[in-house]
């Protein structure tokens, strides 16, 4: 075949590749193992975030539960599991005049396995 009509073939056959659309598969994703001592991880964690004795502290564990965020530090990373708890104090003694008042806040924990990855005030918020 002479070059003159090689070239002008091998260039329709390289348009005609590269023109064809290519499909990108949606990546399958990816989720780590559920937690199994996530009540200790908690539980160190606040022993180690809030200053002073707990005597009166209240926490109430969730179970974990399939998160929708990537854990890992990157968009491609395993989807990870959240753990919700309660997070609750009292103050006074049954019989007083002013009874026993409970405070309580809601925290979601973020995991990768046996890690937290993080810990929002919702939900919905990705770590």
């Amino acid at each position: 075949m002479r070059l003159a009509t090689a070239l002008p073939l091998a260039i329709a056959a390289c348009v005609a590749a590269c023109s064809s659309p290519t499909v990108l598969e949606a990546p399958i994703p990816v989720r780590t193992r559920a937690p199994v001592n996530y009540e200790k991880a908690i539980t160190n964690f606040f022993d180690l975030t809030i200053r002073g004795a707990q005597p009166n502290r209240i926490l109430t564990f969730g179970k974990p539960e399939p998160g929708g965020c990537p854990v890992g530090g990157r968009a491609s990373s395993e989807l990870g599991w959240v753990v919700p708890v309660q997070y609750a104090t009292r103050t006074g003694a049954p019989g007083q005049e002013s009874g026993v008042a409970v405070k309580g806040r809601e925290y979601y924990f973020w995991f990768r396995q046996e890690t937290i990855y993080g810990v929002t005030p919702k939900m919905e918020l990705c770590p």
